[in-house]
């Protein structure tokens, strides 16, 4: 399975940890089934020391957890969860755009311009993944927040597993309006009303995820 995913700069283990990872998004693996080692290592063609490894790091991430003599398996999250999850987001994220935003270029703005009408025509989760997170990267850029981005970071690894659903379902004419909405209120400058926007589409999305659980 390997061979045909296996660039020359990332390690097996990285490659094992996006390939589970991605499976579980799509929901292959589903949430409460049973991970073994010994069928991955059958399943990827390597031996079970880069399969522990991936499992540690996606346990670390959420995605499983990993029990003493039960091995592992695929997390479950609930709804408390998830508000618990979105509270951070919205708190950590309207603070980053309230601070980047009198100090971001309108060059930045204009790549976020861009990128909205390709995330409207996205094909697939993941390409929508990807391109919201550049979108919002983009209006976050104005400052440099090394562990506020990381924070960000991780809260979004720890959604991602709903974007797949999310992607197929989502009213994409409303999220279209929103974040044009967003990006108007950045190029005008309107701090206030910039972040009272991101908050709300950050309030529509956890509301989306909570409908799917």
């Amino acid at each position: 399975m390997l061979e045909t995913i296996r660039p020359q700069y990332k390690t097996i283990t990285e490659l094992v940890v996006e390939s589970l990872r991605e499976r579980i998004v799509i929901g292959e693996i589903k949430p409460g089934e049973r991970i073994y080692q010994e069928v991955l290592a059958k399943e990827y063609n390597v031996s079970k020391i880069p399969i522990r490894e991936a499992l540690q790091l996606l346990n670390g991430e959420g995605y499983i957890s990993i029990e003493a003599n039960k091995g592992a398996i695929v997390s479950s999250i609930n709804s408390e969860q998830i508000d618990e999850l979105f509270a951070l987001k919205i708190l950590i994220e309207t603070d980053m755009l309230a601070a980047s935003l009198p100090l971001i270029s309108d060059e930045k703005l204009k790549d976020a311009q861009q990128i909205i009408e390709k995330i409207n025509m996205a094909s697939s989760a993941k390409v929508w993944n990807g391109l919201n997170t550049e979108y919002y990267n983009c209006l976050y850029s104005g400052i440099r927040r090394p562990q506020t981005e990381e924070m960000i970071t991780n809260i979004r690894t720890k959604i991602e597993r709903f974007n797949h659903i999310c992607f197929l379902r989502i009213n994409k004419a409303k999220q279209y309006i929103a974040i044009c909405k967003l990006l108007e209120h950045c190029f005008e400058r309107k701090v206030d009303q910039a972040v009272e926007q991101l908050g709300q589409n950050l309030r529509d999305a956890r509301d989306e995820i909570r409908v799917l659980l």
